[in-house]
């Protein structure tokens, strides 16, 4: 199992990685009011994307990203909070 990078976490927000480091999940409980989508920033040995997850709701629901459709190791190496 990779290990995912420290994020740089958003004010307000925290995470849990899970799926072996393939996806992320972001609860944020303070901040901007409304809606927001976490990024997953995804990576593998030979390339890097950013997979945008579900829209989740401050103190209402969290959002889920997740790397996938690829073969071989991938991983979250890190992510950001997109507001909406």
């Amino acid at each position: 199992m990779v290990v995912p990078a420290q994020a740089t976490q958003e004010r307000g927000c925290y995470e849990e990685y899970l799926r072996d480091g393939r996806g992320v999940e972001v609860f944020c409980e303070d901040g901007r009011p409304g809606n927001f989508r976490a990024v997953a920033h995804c990576r593998t040995p030979l390339s890097s994307w950013d997979e945008p997850g579900t829209i989740g709701r401050v103190r209402g629901r969290s959002s889920f990203a997740e790397c996938g459709g690829v073969l071989g190791p991938v991983w979250v190496e890190s992510y950001h909070v997109d507001w909406l």
